[in-house]
């Protein structure tokens, strides 16, 4: 069985190509080669670059405790893409992930 944060990163990766066929979106894997804190996703919509760090809920879990269980080195490379004119969020469906694109 796939794991559930990937299966929710497929899910919004296919819900900002159906609404914007032409973005740019890719999974930043980890690993020992990649810089550390990198979001999960990384996506370029008319220009824009976007940084969603997604999470997945868990059953009985209130969403701010999922958004809260993004590492302080994620948020701090978060707010380094935010400084630069990225949008970014912690998202925990495709509904918040293009909302943040779409108010950014």
């Amino acid at each position: 069985m796939a794991n559930p944060e990937t299966t929710l990163v497929g899910r919004i990766r296919r819900a900002i190509l159906a609404e914007y066929p032409r973005a740019f979106v890719v999974k930043l894997a980890g690993g020992m080669f990649q810089t550390s804190g990198l979001p999960d996703l990384l996506a370029v919509v008319d220009g824009r670059a976007y940084g969603l760090e997604v999470k997945c809920q868990r059953p009985g879990e209130s969403a701010q405790h999922a958004r809260d269980r993004a590492t302080p080195l994620q948020l701090a490379t978060l707010e380094k893409l935010r400084a630069s004119g990225a949008g970014v969020g912690v998202v925990l469906s495709p509904e918040e992930a293009l909302e943040v694109i779409r108010s950014s």
